[in-house]
């Protein structure tokens, strides 16, 4: 029976020993999970960081040249304004009323385009823009939108003479 107490008391302490040292292991395991998990995240947030602001970069380079072109587009719609306005002042009174109003309107618009740009513009200068790709996609369709308006008024003044005229 000794033999067994002594055995068993054996086992026992065997166990305890194997267990102990597995729990160490697994502490060691723990740690060092932690400490990956830590790095990734910080490796993370530095990725973000950098795409964030190569978008900004792209944005704001993106931005100047649809600005400048936007620009003299519209300035080439307020002197194409002022060459129909000359040409109206040449024509009969019933024509010229109606000539008159219709440009009105055209201007109207060129100038709600343009505040519009300036608007935007504004918004970049003061750093307002969340740069990131929703903010990208959302330039892109601000462009699109703003350069559908500006074809439609690039038209409409074209065809200003034309619609009355004949």
């Amino acid at each position: 029976m000794k033999t067994n107490i002594l055995s068993l008391a054996i086992i026992i302490f065997i166990a305890g020993i194997t267990l102990t040292s597995c729990g160490e292991a697994s502490k060691k395991d723990a740690k060092a999970v932690k400490q990956d998990t830590k790095e990734l995240s910080k490796d993370l947030k530095q990725g973000a960081k950098d795409t964030s602001e190569e978008i900004k970069m792209t944005m704001t380079s993106d931005w100047q040249q649809f600005k400048t072109a936007s620009e003299t587009a519209i300035d080439n719609a307020e002197n194409q304004i002022e060459e129909l306005r000359t040409k109206i002042a040449k024509a009969n009174k019933n024509e010229k009323e109606k000539l008159t109003k219709a440009l009105d309107k055209l201007e109207e618009k060129n100038n709600a385009l343009k505040a519009k740009l300036a608007e935007k513009g504004k918004a970049f200068k003061e750093d307002m823009i969340d740069f990131s790709e929703a903010a990208k996609a959302n330039e892109k369709s601000f462009k699109r939108e703003f350069n559908h308006d500006m074809d439609e008024l690039g038209t409409a003044l074209k065809d200003l003479f034309k619609n009355n005229v004949e």
